[in-house]
């Protein structure tokens, strides 16, 4: 049975992106990922940094053994064998991994769509350089500010501003396909829209992704959440910006259609990509901690199978509120979020809760207003 699985893993579908109807490649997407189907993985290849942001929930086991060079490399094998198609390297901070470019250049010679997720603060012209000739599919800069005071007092760092925007500058230059992103929080509430509007004037549009929501640490920790947006100051931004506005409705209009597809089931999502920590941990997602594939000891393709049928085969087990909830397609929620968040992946959310109830109570002010003009 596993080598029939294994052989269809292996036929790659022909993607043509550019050419392919919006509507087409979404359905496509759908299907795809309803077969369980290890369409796109994450590695973080270290938990080390060389920033200290206050609103980071990695949390790095210090008596533990990162991955080497040849282990990673034969788990990239692995991953390519059963047809994977993309492919995300990301941390803590990636390039502060000696051997990074060599890691690196090896997938992307396999074939892979990589996305880079970075700091930045580490990307000389040499680095620059070196992927210009051999480009990711993109390179995703972190930029918690416009302003230096603001941007360091996020990374704890003094100088990193300077070397996050030399970074952007270097990979724009070279036409490396690069995107800014921004997590939203108090410290930088003010500047978000600001980074926006640089990354747009710098890159063009849909070239700048925020997320507004910050969760707790790895090991529990609720500090990072100490940073969180209240519920309202996360509406007035998206409400105030027409792109993010219409990221939100597209969002919940595709979540709205997982949730009739999977009714009743705990995992509503697809579930057709991994994360791989740094210790070789294999999950689903990266917030269910357990249970997890030690791929030092275990096939690829066999514990993916074995995660999924797991996952996938979970149910409510309680009546919460959310399971009768009329605008849970709105909402955050999820099991993983909910673990990290409360201890187990059935309690709502409260946070969660507040703000999908403001976002219905906005939508339908927006909806009144639009009929009243008619």
């Amino acid at each position: 049975m596993i080598s029939k699985i294994k052989e269809f893993f292996q036929r790659r579908p022909q993607i043509k992106i550019k050419e392919k109807d919006d509507y087409i490649e979404r359905l496509e997407a759908k299907m795809l990922s309803r077969m369980g189907r290890p369409l796109n993985g994450q590695i973080d290849l270290t938990y080390q940094c060389n920033l200290k942001c206050r609103h980071c929930f990695i949390v790095r086991e210090e008596d533990r053994e990162e991955l080497k060079f040849k282990e990673i490399i034969s788990i990239i094998d692995k991953i390519y064998e059963v047809g994977c198609l993309w492919l995300c390297f990301s941390g803590g901070e990636p390039f502060l991994r000696e051997d990074f470019l060599g890691i690196y250049s090896y997938a992307r010679k396999k074939g892979f769509f990589i996305n880079i997720f970075t700091n930045g603060t580490l990307i000389t012209k040499d680095v620059a350089d070196y992927l210009a000739k051999i480009p990711p599919y993109s390179i995703e800069i972190t930029l918690n500010g416009i302003t230096q005071q603001t941007y360091e007092e996020v990374t704890g760092v003094q100088g990193s501003f300077v070397k996050a925007m030399r970074a952007i500058q270097l990979i724009k230059k070279r036409r490396i396909p690069l995107v800014l992103k921004a997590n939203g929080m108090k410290i930088n509430r003010d500047e978000l829209l600001k980074i926006k509007q640089f990354s747009e004037e710098l890159l063009g549009k849909k070239r700048f992704r925020c997320d507004l929501l910050l969760y707790p640490g790895m090991d529990g920790s609720k500090k990072p959440c100490n940073l969180r947006l209240t519920a309202d100051e996360i509406l007035d931004i998206q409400y105030s910006d027409e792109d993010m506005l219409s990221l939100c409705r597209e969002q919940f209009i595709h979540a709205k259609e997982d949730l009739r597809l999977k009714q009743g089931y705990l995992f509503p999502c697809g579930l057709s990509s991994f994360h791989i920590d740094p210790y070789a941990k294999m999950r689903l997602c990266s917030f269910i901690k357990e249970p997890y594939i030690d791929l030092k000891k275990e096939e690829f393709l066999e514990g993916f199978i074995r995660l999924y049928r797991y996952l996938q085969g979970l149910e409510f087990k309680r009546e919460t509120k959310c399971r009768s909830c009329k605008i849970n397609y709105l909402c955050r929620q999820c099991p993983g979020r909910a673990l990290v968040e409360n201890g187990d992946m059935e309690t709502p959310v409260e946070f969660f809760c507040e703000l999908a109830h403001k976002q219905e109570e906005m939508r339908e002010g927006v909806m009144k207003t639009v009929a009243n003009r008619e």
